[in-house]
């Protein structure tokens, strides 16, 4: 029974990040229809703001994985009770590492090709982006060769960690760098 109904919150998840695919490709598409004059800018902000926003909280989910399982680790061999629920968050966020990080891959890659288009007068801020992005592209491949099933080195999920430390260190630097 709870496995079957582990599978449908995943169905659930899954039919998300397509919405979120398919809203990232309607950004995109937007905006380079604004650009060229057919469609007004100023309702693709909104859709953006919402975008970035999916960002931030799926980046964080995704990489709050390593940080309870350190904490699961230390709390398991001290025997404390009852944080329990510790455990259950680890278990959910492991099984949908994959599916947070391909919603980040997307929002993010929206949100960077929209302020692509439209470079404001403003470019502070700018290139804080680009950098995470730029990380967030290698940490992509190194998670895309990590799902593969196949045996890895060990340096490749190792550098798939320390680059998406590196990518929401980045991210927190450029929506700080941009408020």
């Amino acid at each position: 029974m709870q496995k079957n109904k582990s599978m449908n919150h995943m169905h659930y998840l899954k039919g998300f990040s397509w919405f979120v695919v398919v809203l990232s490709a309607v950004l995109v598409l937007g905006g380079t229809l604004s650009l060229v004059g057919l469609l007004p800018t100023s309702i693709w902000i909104g859709l953006d703001a919402i975008l970035t926003k999916m960002t931030e909280i799926f980046g964080f989910a995704a990489v709050f994985l390593i940080f309870f399982r350190m904490i699961w680790v230390r709390v398991k061999k001290s025997k404390v009770l009852n944080l329990r629920w510790i455990f259950s968050t680890w278990q959910f966020l492991k099984k949908r590492h994959t599916l947070f990080g391909w919603v980040v891959a997307a929002t993010g890659t929206a949100h960077s090709l929209y302020f692509l288009l439209f470079i404001p007068s403003d470019m502070n801020g700018v290139y804080s982006g680009l950098l995470a992005f730029a990380v967030m592209v290698v940490m992509v491949l190194f998670g895309y060769k990590l799902n593969q099933k196949k045996r890895t080195p060990r340096y490749v999920r190792t550098s798939h960690t320390i680059l998406g430390i590196v990518f929401m260190i980045g991210l927190i630097y450029h929506v700080v760098e941009l408020k």
